[in-house]
């Protein structure tokens, strides 16, 4: 695959993952009830409804970044997946400590998966000296 076909892919999974992450991050913010058995934001689960909240934002504006300039902004790559993978460790480690199903479990997977491709093109990215 050539560096600007290589530019392309990366451009189009990150748009892709742009319109997820909002997605989801809208979804938080206006229907947090999805995430959490249909509580909503109670007490004190409002510092990690925030906290959660804050992350899918940032989340989403590296792949907007990456998106608008893989060439220059291919380096957003690695904070977009050690985020998803510290996400996905956490998300695993609550869900076997508590049991917990569903949502748990279910971002364990998605983050982890999500973490692992953006590794994967960070690393290509940098062996293929595309910035």
């Amino acid at each position: 695959m050539t560096a600007g076909r290589f530019l392309l892919v990366l451009r189009i999974l990150a748009a892709v993952s742009l319109v997820g992450f909002a997605v989801v991050g809208l979804l938080f913010a206006f229907k947090p009830g999805m995430f959490n058995g249909g509580v909503g934001v109670t007490g004190y689960s409002a510092i990690w409804h925030s906290l959660a909240l804050a992350f899918m934002a940032t989340v989403s504006a590296l792949a907007l970044m990456i998106a608008l300039d893989p060439r220059r902004y291919w380096p957003m790559l690695l904070p977009l997946a050690v985020g998803k993978a510290v996400s996905s460790m956490a998300s695993g480690l609550w869900y076997r400590i508590h049991s917990w199903q569903g949502f748990l479990s279910t971002n364990a997977l998605v983050d982890g998966a999500i973490a692992l491709v953006a590794l994967v093109l960070y690393v290509e990215a940098w062996r293929r000296g595309v910035g």
